[in-house]
């Protein structure tokens, strides 16, 4: 099963809202995307519990990608990240899956 820190949901919708406020998707489509998300087999992790490690990770990233880090880590699973810099970052304990983005050829 995929896990991610429960903020996943709060930051997947802002990206819609941005796209719908930017005229790239119709806001029916968001709107069924959110109904999709809502029933996506993920589970949600509350990110209290990760608190210490996400600010023991302060200096090298944000406490949003922090929180998928140390949930990585807490469940000893892969972080698959579209974001390469987070493959590089010093002191994560967890392995680091690039992914490619839709569109880039990767």
């Amino acid at each position: 099963m995929l896990a991610a820190p429960e903020l996943v949901d709060l930051e997947v919708v802002s990206v819609w809202r941005r796209h719908v406020a930017a005229k790239l998707i119709p806001a029916r489509r968001a709107a069924a995307a959110v109904a999709d998300l809502e029933d996506l087999p993920l589970r949600r992790a509350r990110h209290q519990p990760l608190l210490h490690r996400i600010w023991e990770l302060r200096h090298a990233i944000t406490p949003y990608d922090a929180a998928y880090v140390a949930l990585a880590e807490a469940l000893d699973a892969v972080l698959l990240t579209a974001d390469a810099r987070l493959s590089r970052v010093p002191g994560v304990n967890c392995a680091i899956e690039v992914i490619g983005r839709a569109g880039d050829g990767r």
